[in-house]
C-alpha cells in the first residue's frame, strides 16, 4: 500500500530521522501518479520546513538514482576513479560556468571526468547551456557517453535524459518555485550522477551546506568528496572557490592549499580583477570568457578561478605528488595550448556525432 502524505508528515514531525526503507517509501509516494499534487506540494513544504539530515539526503539520493537510465559505466573508468564537479547551485549568482572550465582541464591532464549537469534553473547559465554554445554535444545517449569519455577522457550526462522520472513532478517544483521554497530537489543534483563517480568537487552557497553533502556523498560511496564554500574579497558567498583559497571546506585543508594558491595568484596576476568581472549575462558570454581564457587571451581573475578551482578538483580526485607540481601542471595545461585542444576535440567529436544519428 502506498503511503499518505499525512503518514509521511507524522513520520515528519517526530523529528526521528527517516531510515533508508522510509526514504524509498517517499520516493514513491512522490513519483505515484494516483498522488494528487496538492499532497505532494503539501509533503515537500513539511519537509523544507523541518529540514534533511546528510543521511536522509543520501537515502532520497538512492532512491531516485535506482531510476535513472542505466550507463555502461560505474564508479572507475580504465582503472581510474571518475571524477565528477557538479555544484550544488541555488545562490543566484551568475558566475561564468567555472566548474564547466576545469571539466576541460582535468580532462586534459588525465582525469576522467563525468559532469552531470542542466541548464540554467537559478542562474542564466547552466552547464548543458554553455556546453551547447561552445559547440559541445550536450545530449548524449548511454553509447555517446562512453564514446565520448574513450576519445576525450570527458563526458557531459544531462541530467533530464538521465532522470526521466523527474518529468512528473515538474508541475508541483514549478509551482514551489514560484512560490520561492527551496524543496529536497534542490539539494539533489550534485548526489545523483548516475556513473556513480568516486571522486567529486561541489561547491556550495551556504556554510551549513558543507557538511550536509560531505555527509551525503560518504554515505553514497565517494570516496574522495571534496566540498567547498567558497567566499569572494568581500566574503560574499560565490559556490566556487576563490582566487586564493578563501572559504571553507570538508576533504581538504585550504589551510595548507591557501599559501600555496595566494603566492601562484600574486605571481600570475590573477588579483587583478574582481568577481564583478565573471558576473554573465547569457551562456554566450560565459563560452566566449571560457574560450578566450584557454586560448591564452584572459590571464587575469577569471583565469585565476579556473586554475584554483582545477588544483582542487586535481586533488580531490587523487593527485598524489606535490602540490606546487599539481597547481604548475594547470597552468602549463593552459599555457601550452592542450586545454584548448581538447576543447577543439570536443567540437570535431560533437560534430561526428551528429552525422552518426539519424
Amino acid at each position: 500500500m502506498p503511503l499518505k502524505c499525512h503518514n509521511l508528515g507524522q513520520l515528519l514531525s517526530s523529528a526521528v530521522e527517516l531510515d533508508e526503507e522510509q526514504a524509498h517509501d517517499t520516493v514513491e509516494f512522490l513519483l505515484d501518479p494516483s498522488v494528487s499534487d496538492l499532497e505532494k506540494e503539501n509533503f515537500l513544504l513539511f519537509l523544507s520546513k523541518r529540514g534533511l539530515t546528510a543521511d536522509e539526503l543520501a537515502f532520497f539520493a538512492k532512491g531516485f538514482l535506482q531510476k535513472s537510465v542505466k550507463l555502461p559505466f560505474q564508479e572507475s573508468w580504465k582503472d581510474q576513479p571518475l571524477f565528477d564537479c557538479c555544484g550544488s547551485g541555488g545562490g543566484g549568482l551568475s558566475l561564468f560556468n567555472v566548474s564547466t572550465a576545469i571539466a576541460f582541464v582535468l580532462s586534459t591532464l588525465g582525469v576522467p571526468v563525468v559532469k552531470h549537469g542542466n541548464r540554467g534553473i537559478t542562474k542564466v547559465s547552466g552547464s548543458a547551456d554553455v556546453l551547447e554554445k561552445l559547440g559541445i554535444a550536450y545530449r548524449l545517449p548511454p553509447e555517446g557517453l562512453y564514446s565520448s569519455l574513450m576519445e576525450l577522457g570527458f563526458a557531459f550526462i544531462f541530467a533530464p535524459d538521465y532522470h526521466p522520472c523527474f518529468a512528473r513532478l515538474a508541475p508541483v517544483r514549478k509551482k514551489l518555485a514560484e512560490k520561492k521554497v527551496q524543496t529536497l530537489f534542490h539539494f539533489l543534483g550534485p548526489l545523483l550522477n548516475p556513473a556513480r563517480p568516486k571522486t567529486q568537487l561541489t561547491g556550495v552557497f551556504k556554510e551549513e551546506h558543507i557538511d550536509l553533502f560531505e555527509g551525503a556523498f560518504r554515505r553514497l560511496g565517494v570516496e574522495k568528496p571534496v566540498v567547498v564554500y567558497g567566499v569572494d574579497e568581500q566574503y560574499n558567498p560565490i559556490g566556487e572557490i576563490g582566487v586564493e583559497g578563501r572559504g571553507k571546506a570538508r576533504g581538504l585543508s585550504l589551510e595548507t592549499l591557501r599559501p600555496i594558491l595566494t603566492k601562484n595568484a600574486i605571481q600570475r596576476g590573477y588579483f587583478s580583477g574582481s568577481i564583478n568581472d565573471v558576473i554573465v549575462d547569457c551562456a554566450l558570454e560565459s563560452a566566449s570568457l571560457i574560450e578566450a581564457i584557454f586560448k591564452g587571451e584572459i590571464k587575469g581573475y577569471a583565469r585565476g578561478l579556473v586554475v584554483a578551482n582545477s588544483f582542487l578538483g586535481l586533488l580531490s580526485w587523487g593527485w598524489d605528488g606535490r602540490l606546487e607540481d599539481a597547481l604548475e601542471s594547470i597552468e602549463q595545461a593552459i599555457d601550452s595550448g592542450m586545454v584548448y585542444k581538447k576543447l577543439t576535440q570536443a567540437r570535431r567529436f560533437a560534430l561526428g556525432w551528429r552525422k552518426e544519428c539519424p
